[in-house]
């Protein structure tokens, strides 16, 4: 085999996602008696491919449009940890939904959050997106004798569908503006366009960040792209509630994280920055007011997503200014993409808590949703009380719990990199950073409301004794967990801090890979050939030209 065809083809970087697609297809293959293994085989496979991560060799890549930088194997960490917690909640759940079907859809929406975190070109990129969400999909349907399942599922499903249709089409106007779909190539060729307002290289790369933005604003349930997010939360089981919480958002994340990087991380003026503010600002507003309505404990923690996905924003806007003043601030407040990545996993494990007990949770047969539901929590099941109040304290953000720690890292970042930012941003990032303060206290009421409800009052009727077989580890350890970030942050920080290390350079996917330097140089074909793309050498000129041919381009 040629050398230069060796890059796509590494399958040793890739065996991880390669045994989580085969343990799901294994599983949704298993009928009669060997359907009680499904479960089992699932946490097999995710625990398998942990140890592939944590002991195999490192790869720096698996072909040309697969880059294992230090974000890459951070959310590919990430992603195998809550997806084993995931894993261990779903043995919780009623023999009905322990079919092949959950554990198969749930393994291949790991698998393409895996592939997206090292996505460096924009094909795969697109292609992992939609690894993650088709499954999801699926998932939402899977309890066919619910109507309301089936009506959220088909809303989810539309709406995804035109979200997809909507970023593809944001993916191909930065396609021709670099001639290549190499997110390096990209990031090299938007930024160079950026710079030159008003010439049609501007022009295409302001419409593709601002249509790729809006299709990956659905993924995480920003504002505007948010009004599918309840329905969905409530009619789907518990478990898949906790899923939706957790890998599509953090896949959204990451896909913005790679947006905002190839527009040079050049927040701080123009169409994107008010977008990111806009956007950050209506959705912690917009999510809490409406959670504060909420009677359904589902419902509500679909409107605070909103709200969180809000927060984390905030730390990607503070991310371009760090980015474009080369900040060297230390401590919690350095990194805003690492806050946001730290945030975003203790987001996951604490919504993973809280559908995990109400999952658990029966009366009368039927599950547990509203706050009267959960009351007298704590005099009836003591263990899953603590792990719910634990959850929600994480959520409201209250010190020392994990999502203190985040929003401080968050607020904190953006503040700082207000101080740096020119005159006519700093006001903008400072009012941006208070609206955030004022609604994470907004927040705290509706968290407070349930925490009320399971110590201080009782429930009108009993709820149904949990079996004993009924396993409740996955819970259990998801609560260790976040008392563990609580007291221990600085691990978890540092590694998101870390992660974020290839992100400091807006050619971060180039300079990633060294090891396959030498050979995807020789996949590109040099300046004048035939094979080269025209669109290539026009953008290589105007790069060339820089600011500078902006006047005479007018």
């Amino acid at each position: 085999m040629p050398e230069s065809f060796y890059p796509l083809l590494n399958i040793p970087g890739l065996l991880p996602e390669i045994l989580l697609v085969a343990a799901g297809c294994a599983v949704l293959l298993m009928i009669g008696p060997s359907r009680r293994y499904v479960p089992w085989t699932a946490l097999g496979a995710v625990i398998g491919a942990l140890a592939l991560l944590l002991w195999g060799a490192p790869h720096p890549g698996a072909g040309s449009g697969m880059r294992f930088t230090s974000a890459a194997d951070f959310v590919r960490h990430a992603t195998l940890v809550v997806g084993a917690l995931l894993t261990l909640i779903a043995f919780a759940q009623p023999r009905d939904d322990e079919r092949g079907e959950f554990f198969s859809m749930m393994l291949f929406s790991l698998a393409g959050l895996m592939l997206l975190g090292g996505a460096s070109d924009l094909v795969l990129l697109f292609v992992a997106l939609e690894l993650v969400s088709i499954p999801t999909y699926v998932l939402v349907v899977l309890s066919r004798h619910n109507e309301r399942s089936l009506e959220a599922g088909t809303k989810y499903f539309y709406l995804g569908a035109m979200a997809a249709a909507v970023t593809a089409y944001g993916f191909s106007f930065l396609y021709g503006v670099a001639g290549s779909a190499d997110l390096g190539r990209v990031a090299t060729a938007v930024t160079a366009a950026l710079a030159a307002p008003g010439t049609v290289p501007h022009a295409f790369a302001v419409a593709g960040l601002m249509l790729s933005l809006a299709g990956l604003f659905f993924k995480i349930a920003a504002v505007p792209l948010h009004l599918y997010i309840a329905d969905v939360y409530e009619g789907a089981a518990s478990s898949v509630a906790g899923l939706l919480g957790f890998v599509p958002k953090l896949a959204g994340i990451v896909a913005i994280v790679k947006m905002i990087e190839a527009a040079g991380w050049s927040t701080d003026r123009g169409a994107l920055f008010w977008t990111l503010w806009l956007c950050a600002a209506l959705s912690m507003t917009i999510g809490n007011v409406l959670a504060l309505r909420q009677h359904s404990i589902k419902r509500m923690l679909a409107y605070s997503g909103i709200a969180h996905s809000g927060y984390m924003l905030v730390g990607l806007m503070a991310a371009g200014l760090y980015a474009r003043e080369g900040s060297q601030v230390g401590g919690l407040m350095a990194d805003g993409p690492g806050a946001v990545f730290y945030y975003a996993v203790a987001y996951g494990i604490a919504n993973l808590c809280a559908f995990a007990v109400l999952g658990a949770l029966r009366i009368r047969g039927a599950a547990c949703e509203t706050v009267r539901d959960v009351a007298g929590l704590l005099r009836r099941q003591p263990a899953l009380a603590l792990i719910l109040v634990i959850a929600m304290f994480t959520l409201m953000g209250l010190p020392p719990t994990p999502g203190f720690w985040g929003k401080l890292s968050l607020f904190g970042s953006a503040w700082s990199a207000a101080a740096s930012a020119p005159a006519d941003v700093q006001w903008w990032i400072g009012a941006l950073v208070i609206l955030a303060v004022v609604n994470s206290a907004i927040g705290a009421a509706y968290y407070l409301r349930v925490i009320a409800a399971c110590i201080l009052y009782e429930s009108d009727e009993p709820a149904d004794a949990i079996p004993a077989q009924t396993p409740q580890f996955g819970a259990t350890m998801a609560g260790v967990l976040l008392l563990i970030y609580s007291f221990f942050p600085n691990p978890l920080l540092m590694m998101s801090r870390t992660a974020t290390r290839d992100l400091r350079d807006p050619l971060g996917f180039v300079v990633a890979a060294p090891a396959n330097a030498r050979s995807v140089a020789r996949l590109e074909p040099a300046a004048g050939s035939p094979d080269r793309d025209p669109r290539s050498s026009m953008l290589d000129a105007h790069s060339a030209a820089g600011p500078a041919a902006a006047p005479s381009a007018r």
